[in-house]
């Protein structure tokens, strides 16, 4: 019984140790997560790039000079970006989910959009949270 017990604690050891985040440059983030940063935010610095591989998946987040964070899978599709209060640009995600925020919420700027499978998740510089769909359309207002 020691014997398996031992054997489990260096098998969570060995797994935690491997699978924690690591520094990588922006050359080893997929194609598809640079190029996606050289369209939609090519007048900001890459600060760092950190690669999240827990086995399973793989995942990476990249942080600009102004703070700007981008969330990509292990493809290099992106998941979520989040300005810190400020702007993010809107051409890369459904037209429908910049017109209603335009026409709802004139004076407001989205500062942060996360993509779920069937749903979009939007911040607003107001504080308000909103809910689409996968094809840009209204769901709801979070509380």
């Amino acid at each position: 019984m020691m014997k398996k017990i031992l054997m489990l604690f260096m098998l969570g050891i060995g797994t935690f140790t491997f699978a924690q985040d690591q520094e990588i440059s922006f050359a080893q983030l997929p194609e598809k997560g640079k190029n996606f940063i050289q369209t939609y935010f090519k007048s900001e610095k890459v600060k760092y790039v950190m690669l999240d591989d827990d086995y399973l998946s793989k995942d990476y987040e990249v942080v600009l000079a102004n703070g700007v964070k981008i969330e990509f899978d292990g493809k290099g599709n992106w998941k979520e970006i989040d300005g810190k209060r400020n702007k993010i640009p809107t051409a890369f995600f459904p037209e429908k989910i910049t017109a209603y925020v335009k026409k709802s919420f004139p004076h407001t700027n989205i500062i942060k959009i996360e993509k779920n499978k069937y749903s979009y998740e939007v911040e607003l510089s107001n504080g308000l949270d909103i809910d689409f769909d996968a094809r840009g359309n209204f769901k709801k207002i979070d509380d």
